[in-house]
């Protein structure tokens, strides 16, 4: 994983968006793209601050700590489980619902005969009514990751915006989480919005 202590910072937010404020978002990573990006979903979700992952071990070290405390995981014996923590799942929650999942093509046809498919100007709009204001209170995360070797020609780089640590957490295992992927950022990315709607 990369450790880049520059680019792990935490930025405190505010209801009105001043032109320090501008100022703010402009110095969150050295990618133009990616900071306007952050700035748009931002002022939608309004969330309490901003942290841009590095995928350090002294970052994840404090998120699981946090995710301790709070009661999302518990550290399991050191010696018979080293490194090792329990989290138990929600037995109503589930990956997801099919009749809620749809595939937003420009062309419906691309979506493929078994999708539920939506235009995406139209469920932009949706989902932007949908996500209006839903960090508030909360931290966002900023998580940019590599699916696959960074630089490979077949990885998948990705901008993930979440206000759940245990995610940014799981990520870590799954992706490699740095300052470096921010660079291929400008030879084009996927961006993904997850969002817990529930009381932590």
């Amino acid at each position: 994983m990369f450790r880049s202590r520059s680019l792990a910072r935490t930025h405190q937010c505010c209801s009105s968006y001043t032109s320090s404020f501008r100022h703010t978002f402009a110095s969150l990573t050295s990618n133009v793209h990616l900071n306007r990006f952050i700035e748009e979903k931002a002022r939608l979700l309004g969330p309490s601050g901003i942290h841009i992952c590095d995928g350090s071990q002294e970052e994840v070290d404090k998120l699981l700590a946090e995710l301790v405390q709070s009661g999302t995981l518990r550290k399991l014996d050191e010696k018979k489980r080293p490194n090792s923590y329990l989290g138990r799942s929600d037995p109503g929650d589930v990956a997801r619902v099919e009749g809620r999942t749809f595939i937003c093509s420009e062309k419906q046809i691309d979506a493929g005969p078994t999708n539920n498919w939506l235009p995406p100007s139209e469920m932009r709009q949706t989902l932007n009514k949908l996500f209006d204001g839903t960090m508030h209170g909360r931290k966002l995360y900023v998580v940019p990751f590599s699916m696959g070797p960074i630089g490979s020609p077949i990885a998948k780089i990705v901008v993930e915006l979440t206000d759940s640590p245990y995610v940014v957490a799981n990520m870590r295992i799954m992706t490699r989480i740095g300052q470096k992927v921010t660079f291929y950022v400008f030879f084009g990315l996927n961006l993904t919005l997850h969002l817990r709607f529930w009381t932590p």
